[in-house]
């Protein structure tokens, strides 16, 4: 059975109910039982979800639930009926909090907007990506992880590290293995000054921590996602995933690494939107990484990827954000993925719209008995078919 993108989603409007999931606080009642640390720098990430609740509505969807991911979820969700959850969320605590609300959702059988377990950690633990980046031949910085029991030994007289950098001096990067928005992200100049950085980044996290070489050319963000794309309120499937919104970040003088948004709001000074025709040669390089990644990783859903050139002009792959800023942008704050979106003839709309039509289709495709929304959505009991 054939039936169009359109018509699908008037079925889902009528016949789903959604909800967004934002991180709950740690601290907050109800939301946890033994606060812990968090691996991942926390933000709740409400505002967006509002963002994209608020959209869905604009669309058509009544009452969209915006909930805090925390114990009382998988109750919240069951009392309200939610068939289908948009993942808004970074986790509440723990190692691997990406992961968690990904893993909740599998073993409750509620279907998601969003990456599996897997993929969120695999894309949110940087050393895991740069591994996989490695075994696949895609460019990235050398690097080696540092564990926090090493807090005593100095990384450089490790034997590991001198396999990774040889007699290379500096300067380096020390970064948790995961995070966001550049926090707790230290320039170090030299290797002798290394161990301080470590020690702090580990006390931080309690976690891991990753020493990358220093890359001193421009720094690029990119964006991908699946093929199927609304623009200007039509949907078209591209022969390939759809590589979009590549900026160059604007470094201040001085400023070795971009400073977090959390201290320094990402304005529209702060970022350059590349030009198809002016920046055609990087642009190009930066969507076939981007592909490259996308089709490697075996990915289904929206990611950033944030990408440096070496001193040569060799570009290289620093990392991934497996739930980059979806936030509406405005007349002064900008999202790095929502910032070109003109450019590709979409609006914030259309982009909202794509990625939740996307996985709409994804789920369709699985056969009645194995996914509740097809159940809901498809007539027959084969597989839906939908076209543009």
């Amino acid at each position: 059975m054939i039936v169009k993108i359109e018509e699908l989603l008037e079925r889902a409007r009528t016949r789903l109910n959604l909800a967004v999931v934002y991180a709950g606080n740690k601290t907050d009642p109800g939301i946890v039982i033994h606060p812990q640390k968090n691996s991942r720098d926390w933000k709740s990430y409400k505002l967006v979800a509002e963002n994209i609740a608020q959209t869905l509505e604009h669309e058509g969807f009544s009452g969209v639930a915006v909930l805090a991911e925390g114990r009382d979820l998988a109750a919240e969700l069951a009392r309200l009926k939610i068939d289908l959850v948009w993942l808004n969320t970074g986790g509440v605590q723990g190692i691997d909090p990406m992961a968690h609300a990904p893993s909740l959702l599998e073993m409750l059988g509620i279907p998601y907007v969003g990456h599996s377990p897997l993929s969120a950690s695999l894309l949110d633990n940087k050393h895991v990506f740069k591994s996989m980046c490695l075994a696949a031949a895609l460019p990235t910085a050398r690097f080696t992880v540092i564990p926090p029991e090493y807090e005593e030994i100095d990384p450089t007289d490790s034997e590991r590290f001198r396999a990774t950098f040889g007699n290379y001096p500096g300067p380096f990067v020390v970064k948790p293995v995961t995070g966001r928005a550049s926090k707790n992200v230290h320039f170090v100049e030299s290797a002798d000054r290394l161990k301080a950085a470590v020690d702090k980044v580990c006390q931080q996290t309690g976690h891991l921590c990753l020493v990358e070489e220093f890359l001193p050319g421009d720094e690029f963000a990119i964006s991908v996602m699946g093929p199927l794309i609304r623009q200007a309120g039509k949907f078209s499937t591209l022969t390939d995933a759809f590589a979009f919104s590549a900026v160059q970040r604007v470094f201040e003088p001085l400023e070795k690494i971009f400073t977090s948004m959390d201290e320094k709001p990402i304005t529209h000074e702060r970022i350059r939107i590349l030009d198809g025709q002016h920046d055609r040669d990087v642009v190009d390089r930066m969507g076939r990484l981007a592909r490259e990644v996308f089709g490697y990783f075996n990915l289904d859903s929206l990611v950033r990827l944030d990408m440096r050139r070496a001193a040569n002009g060799d570009l290289f792959l620093l990392e991934a954000n497996p739930k980059p800023d979806l936030r509406r942008p405005t007349d002064t704050i900008a999202s790095i993925t929502c910032s070109a979106l003109d450019h590709h003839g979409l609006s914030y709309q259309d982009l909202i719209m794509s990625i939740f039509a996307e996985r709409l289709v994804q789920l369709t495709q699985i056969s009645r008995g194995e996914s509740p929304i097809s159940s809901k959505l498809v007539e027959s009991a084969a597989p839906l078919a939908v076209a543009t």
